[in-house]
């Protein structure tokens, strides 16, 4: 072979080994190449975008706190739940409040979930994805809402105190729709409120319990469960009480307003002795406990308002406490009392009220443990 001719196979060799190379080097892997400049332009780009967010760090550091704080600031506005025993109590409230106003009609219907604040979506294992960055799970906050339509009497001006209440309540309320009827031989005006209610439940939110100052009845409603008495059990029960009016072991005098010869509520054991005299004059509702307990095979009864208290011990086989009242004299007569009673002792609580105010009683028996009857 001539050398010409071996250095033109020489260059063909080496003209195949280029093309060879190309098509079976560099063009198959032009896709990882192209890929793998996107993913390093996708990384400059972020990496660019912390870079600048890194120079407002403190600023970032700084916002996120005033939002945090300011969302849970607002969160006070709203209770943590809807629950109908706090509804009733704030309703009955208002009644209280508002003299002769009266909510005659109430409708609790189920409270509904309308909004969800700061959704995640849910990753495998527990996880959620925050701005794309995996996170701890927790929960989202549920706004939800119950609109309760009121039928309601009172006085144009308990009307306007009504609405008043309600926008100046410590929760968020809103009217969404009333009516009214003016009754000019009565002066009572009488209609429907659509009243709404909010509430937002979530993470560290506890919901408020209920202040019912209701009396509490039996454990069971049939009088078979424990804690229930038959009616007739009483020895007192033949007369309703009347016997605890001349033989009993503590009094509870409600004077109106404007006597001054006396306190408006007095507590005593003995109406002779004023060292065992608990007194309120403050014209308004005393709230007052009574405690009946065993202190070393020895029953007592300790019965305060507010700090002021005083105890005995009791000798009889049962505890009698006769409550003489008295109609009021006018609305401003406020003078009245409000009793719980813990009874943690094995024998028998009686209240016997006599005289009292028939259209706005003076006495309330707000809450009891053990065994009490009132007459």
């Amino acid at each position: 072979m001539k050398k010409s001719d071996l250095i033109a196979l020489m260059l063909l060799i080496t003209v195949l080994c280029g093309i060879g190379a190309y098509y079976f080097g560099y063009r198959s892997n032009k896709p990882k190449i192209d890929s793998l400049d996107n993913e390093i332009a996708e990384l400059q780009a972020r990496y660019d975008d912390l870079k600048a967010k890194e120079a407002k760090r403190d600023w970032y550091i700084e916002e996120t706190k005033r939002l945090k704080d300011e969302f849970f600031e607002e969160l006070k506005n709203y209770p943590a739940d809807l629950n109908q025993e706090t509804t009733v109590m704030f309703l009955k409230g208002t009644e209280t409040l508002y003299d002769t106003f009266k909510n005659l009609s109430v409708s609790l219907p189920h409270e509904s979930t309308f909004y969800t604040i700061g959704a995640v979506h849910e990753q495998e294992g527990g996880e959620i994805s925050v701005g794309g960055e995996v996170q701890p799970s927790s929960e989202p906050y549920v706004a939800t809402r119950v609109e309760y339509p009121i039928a309601y009497q009172g006085s144009y001006e308990q009307l306007k105190d009504y609405l008043d209440y309600i926008a100046t309540y410590k929760y968020r309320m809103n009217i969404s729709g009333i009516t009214m009827a003016y009754n000019a031989d009565e002066e009572l005006v009488a209609g429907t409120i659509n009243l709404d209610a909010y509430a937002v439940n979530g993470p560290d939110r506890i919901p408020e319990q209920p202040e019912v100052n209701q009396p509490l009845g039996v454990d069971n409603i049939f009088l078979g469960g424990e804690g229930a008495y038959v009616s007739d059990s009483s020895v007192y029960a033949a007369d309703g009480g009347q016997a605890i009016v001349a033989n009993h072991n503590a009094v509870i005098l409600l004077n109106n307003a404007s006597n001054d010869a006396a306190s408006g509520v007095i507590i005593a054991t003995d109406e002779s002795s004023e060292k065992t005299f608990v007194t309120s004059e403050d014209n308004s509702v005393a709230e007052a406990t009574f405690k009946i307990y065993e202190d070393g095979g020895k029953n007592f009864v300790d019965y305060s308002i507010g700090s002021k208290s005083y105890t005995s011990e009791i000798l009889t086989s049962d505890f009698t406490v006769y409550v003489k009242s008295s109609s009021r004299v006018d609305s401003d007569d406020k003078n009245g009392i409000s009793v719980k009673v813990d009874n943690t002792t094995g024998i028998p609580v009686y209240f016997k009220v006599a005289d009292d105010d028939t259209s706005s009683p003076r006495f309330k028996l707000a809450g009891k443990t053990g065994r009490v009857e009132v007459y």
